[in-house]
């Protein structure tokens, strides 16, 4: 019996067509399923049947399906809520129902795909949970039975016995640091390839609407209600690849003190009226480089959490200045944080005067999902987004934190000698540039080969598709029309998207590459950075078109 058909999905909807609808769906798709037509008999199935997975309509004729959620997460916290509604279609109406306890949402008419595709994130989102979870418990009872044995063993340990055991004790914080950063980046990869259809179809959708006097305003605002969905899931990915360091960064040297004056504004919005912030921004700041959009994030993490530690309000203060460690330094712990090299860094601190942490929560703070917060109120990525990014960027983080005086969080972000570059922001209205070329399109995932070969049509590109490596070398020898190649990374049947382009290359030194990947092999050791051009999922329609041109029209590939 497989995994799917052990779980048991609960589907609480009034609408009798909606409910066969996505019963019949799920059974589809190998699950259990038991039905409900009203908010109290989905209460009682969900202590008769123990459903991991609650599919709920929000609507429901004897009770609102808001309160139903609350309740099933108060008795039955582990169980997943998924809910659905044709009604909640702004941003506000969504928080409502997340707030109340819900996991993931979803806006009727539904596709069955995503409606799979989503059941199924949730389920291995729940089970990385468990297993997290486990992790921890085993990993603690060892660490406590170890302490046991030493101290009856012998009492007097000397001092380099000390620092042996803190080290042991660091190297098994890492490694499971790493076991769950490779959990998320395959977590990521999933979502990156349902995104890259979602995000890419509305591209399209979009474009075809606005080319027919006669659609309505409502389709154009349900597309872009959907788009602000699926740009919500990229960010999840993106903050979970932060961590895992499988994202790669689009790094620029930029001076920190304007990015963080250019983004107060939003962050003051984002907090509300009852936090303050307070800048002391060094006048003479050294350039760093570091993804912007990335930083803007782990700031914007910073400061939520820091909101979050002043329940009655407060002051938010954000402080840069430039910190250089030597010799000198590096004997003193209290100058230099632990593990940070030599040099010179751009430091950036933020603090509050909220509760505080205790060692048992300091001690957990970068894992992801781990979170103080009630269910539903966090998602246990903030940190870990902030932890992943700096650590990519090559420097490191220092916690300074008690209860009952605040903390502070200072990042250490290295300091770049190259000139500043300025920013530019693109205008989100740019018509994408076409052409008439041939281009060889690569991909085992059929979903996205559908629409990156729709995209470039549109455009006016002659397109040939492929599924595997080897029918694709077949292509490029028999058609010498094709003047580029865009391809996964990741493919099927031995030969990966790396070693296609490096035997059509062979075949064809001219023929221009392209290569993408959700997973971001290229910055993972798959593929040389500078090897081949590269563009990551989910691409946008106006993002491939210009990466596509950009290449057609130099003279090397």
């Amino acid at each position: 019996m497989s995994a799917a058909e052990t779980t048991t999905i609960l589907v609480v909807d009034d609408d009798e067509g909606n409910r066969y609808f996505k019963s019949h769906v799920l059974r589809g798709a190998g699950f259990r399923v038991v039905e409900a037509e009203t908010g109290a008999l989905g209460l009682s199935l969900v202590e008769a049947e123990h459903p991991t997975l609650v599919v709920l309509d929000v609507r429901l004729p004897d009770m609102s399906g808001l309160d139903v959620c609350r309740h099933i997460k108060t008795t039955h916290p582990s169980t997943i809520v998924l809910q659905t509604s044709a009604a909640f279609v702004r941003r506000e109406d969504r928080a409502i129902g997340l707030e109340g306890g819900a996991d993931s949402y979803l806006v009727e008419p539904l596709d069955d795909a995503e409606l799979v595709a989503t059941v199924r994130a949730l389920l291995r989102l729940h089970q990385a949970e468990r297993e997290l979870r486990r992790v921890n418990e085993t990993l603690e009872q060892r660490v406590s039975d170890r302490t046991r044995e030493l101290k009856e063993a012998n009492q007097r340990v000397s001092d380099e016995a000390l620092k042996r055991i803190a080290a042991e004790e660091a190297l098994r914080h890492a490694e499971k640091l790493d076991a769950i950063g490779q959990l998320t980046g395959g977590v990521a990869h999933d979502f990156n390839n349902l995104l890259t259809v979602v995000i890419g179809n509305l591209d399209v959708a979009e474009q075809t609407a606005g080319r027919k006097p006669v659609a309505v305003p409502r389709l154009l605002r349900s597309i872009e209600t959907a788009r602000r969905a699926a740009f919500d899931c990229e960010r999840l990915t993106q903050q979970l690849l932060a961590f895992a360091r499988r994202d790669p960064l689009r790094t620029e040297v930029v001076d920190l003190n304007s990015v963080i004056e250019r983004f107060v504004p939003l962050l003051q919005h984002a907090l509300g009226e009852q936090v303050t912030i307070d800048l002391g921004l060094s006048p003479a700041l050294w350039p760093s480089r570091v993804d912007p959009k990335q930083f803007e994030t782990a700031l914007l993490n910073l400061a939520v959490n820091a909101r979050d530690a002043m329940p009655l309000g407060g002051t938010i203060r954000i402080i840069t200045d430039n910190v250089e460690f030597n010799e000198q330094t590096s004997g003193n712990p209290s100058r230099q944080p632990l593990g940070l090299a030599k040099g010179a860094f751009v430091r950036v601190c933020v603090s509050d005067s909220g509760t505080g942490m205790t060692d048992d929560v300091l001690a957990h703070v970068f894992e992801p999902f781990f979170t103080t917060k009630d269910v539903g109120q966090g998602s246990g990525l903030g940190l870990s987004q902030v932890y992943g990014f700096v650590k990519q960027s090559g420097g490191q983080i220092d916690i300074d934190t008690a209860l009952g005086r605040g903390t502070r969080i200072a990042l250490f972000l290295r300091r770049a000698h190259e000139a500043l570059v300025p920013v530019t922001k693109a205008e989100s209205s740019e018509e994408p540039p076409r052409g008439n070329e041939t281009i060889l399109i690569v991909e085992d995932n059929d979903l996205v080969l559908e629409l990156a070969a729709t995209m470039l049509e549109e455009l006016g590109y002659r397109t040939m598709v492929a599924s595997d490596g080897k029918s694709a070398l077949a292509r490029v020898k028999q058609e010498p029309s094709i003047d580029l190649l865009f391809t996964d990374v990741v493919m099927p049947n031995q030969m990966s998207g790396v070693e296609l382009a490096r035997a059509a290359r062979h075949c064809r030194p001219e023929l221009k590459v392209l290569m993408t990947s959700g997973y971001a092999a290229v910055h993972s050791g798959t593929l040389a950075p500078d090897e081949f051009p590269s563009i990551t999922k989910p691409y946008h329609r106006l993002e491939l078109a210009t990466r596509i041109r950009q290449l057609l029209d130099t003279r090397d590939g």
